[in-house]
């Protein structure tokens, strides 16, 4: 009898990025919220890209809701002035056995660190049976992405690129099956208008495209760029860091060496840090790890890292809690004035500056309008705003009440906007802004939403 010799398989986990399903857990939301996904993290990448390059952000959102055709879908197309995403960067994206990310692996008051976000877009369009292409433009380059998976459950991605002399910065468009969906036109320009409260230095541009959509909203920015806030190029403070969190730094640099990336010397590691840029501050920590030449000497050791975090904060100062920054009081009142017909009476309490149960330093913001009109609850974290409550579960004590959550301490003070349906919108005629400036937030959902405030 002929024995069957068996192979054995390797099955591709990149196969959860185009599942609906599975999307559900990496992306923290459910089926229906997939489109708010997409526009969300769509606009962070082109703001932190911006914001890199320091350039003064304009963001323009194009929604094509095509109502006269079966399935109903809608087309979202999201711009910005960018420098651009390189096509080299597309190509790693595109490669779905890891993540890709600047952001990761660092612990700054930054909009998103999960690494996956542009892979779980164009996963999105595919998981909910559209037959559309995922288009970027970028750098003179138009790509055309159509992703799909084989019965085995191996992803296989067609990626063409021709020439295209568009304009600068990246426009990224999607095509998304409206059936399952729950943005409607108004929620769409709600998550502008949000982005809008908590980036003043911003200009966002939204534009609905069907004939049934009203005129489009143009929201300019309020401040100069770069106005208070942390961007992504800015180095480091090795206080935001604990022995763990640096260890996955120190390994990831050492896995980029593996790869063929640098090996990076360890004086070179440490001036990559604030308050440690100076070479006689580097040579004094090193000083104290002195067999310790480049970080791939960790690899052996990996326990030393400690030594070398405890060496850099005590080298360096702590951040003032004014370099998290802040949205402030002008732009929250003249963003009311502008969404609202009448702002009937202002309040903001902000930078109130304090350390988490974590040790990590925070700024809350709070801006509050008395309104003629229903208004909106708007909260964020580092400057985007979130699917809902971010302390959803945390106790807050005020002086004369607790409550659970910034919802819960708002419906005791007699200040909640409420709802029956979407959570932001809002019958009470009042308008909320509620802002969160922490390093290295820890979520406790993968749609980076609810803080965990007890992690390291």
């Amino acid at each position: 009898m002929t024995k069957l010799q068996r192979t054995t398989f390797e099955i591709s986990r990149a196969a959860e990025y185009f599942d609906a399903r599975q999307l559900s857990a990496l992306t923290g939301v459910p089926q229906p919220e997939f489109a708010s996904v997409c526009l969300k993290e769509l606009i962070d990448n082109a703001l932190d890209a911006c914001e890199t390059a320091g350039v003064a952000p304009e963001v323009g959102v194009e929604a094509d809701y095509i109502l006269d055709q079966d399935p109903a879908v809608l087309r979202l197309a999201i711009s910005d002035n960018g420098p651009g995403m390189p096509p080299e960067l597309i190509e790693k994206v595109l490669n779905y056995s890891v993540r890709v990310s600047d952001k990761i692996a660092y612990r700054s008051p930054t909009r998103g660190a999960q690494g996956n976000a542009l892979k779980t877009v164009i996963g999105i369009p595919y998981a909910l049976d559209s037959e559309d292409p995922v288009i970027i433009k970028a750098r003179g380059v138009r790509h055309t992405i159509r992703p799909w998976v084989d019965p085995g459950g191996h992803v296989r991605v067609s990626h063409t690129k021709v020439d295209d002399n568009g304009a600068v910065g990246t426009e990224i468009t999607l095509t998304i099956p409206l059936e399952t969906q729950s943005l409607a036109e108004d929620d769409a320009r709600h998550w502008l208008r949000s982005f809008a409260a908590f980036n003043p230095h911003a200009a966002f541009r939204y534009q609905g495209k069907n004939a049934a959509s009203k005129e489009g909203e143009i929201y300019k920015s309020t401040q100069e760029h770069p106005f208070k806030k942390y961007i992504p190029s800015e180095p480091t403070s090795p206080h935001w860091y604990s022995p763990a969190s640096l260890k996955a730094l120190v390994c990831s640099h050492i896995a980029d060496a593996h790869g063929g990336g640098r090996d990076l010397p360890l004086g070179e590691f440490v001036r990559q840090f604030q308050g440690l840029s100076s070479t006689k501050k580097a040579k004094a920590v090193c000083s104290h790890l002195p067999e310790f030449k480049h970080l791939s000497d960790f690899e052996e050791n990996e326990d030393a890292v400690g030594e070398l975090l405890a060496r850099m904060q005590a080298d360096s100062k702590p951040p003032k809690a004014s370099a998290l920054g802040y949205v402030g009081e002008d732009h929250f009142r003249t963003f009311f004035e502008n969404v609202y017909d009448e702002v009937i009476e202002f309040t903001y309490v902000g930078r109130n500056n304090g350390t988490m149960p974590s040790g990590l330093p925070f700024a809350f913001e709070f801006a509050l309008a008395v309104l003629d009109e229903p208004g909106h609850l708007y909260c964020g974290i580092n400057f985007s705003p979130t699917f809902g409550d971010p302390l959803q579960g945390t106790t807050l004590a005020g002086p004369k009440f607790k409550a659970n959550g910034i919802q819960g301490y708002l419906s005791e003070g007699y200040a909640l906007p409420k709802t029956e349906s979407v959570w932001w919108k809002t019958p009470a005629s009042v308008a909320v802004a509620a802002h969160i400036i922490t390093p290295a937030p820890l979520f406790l959902d993968r749609g980076k939403t609810r803080l965990d405030l007890q992690g390291a």
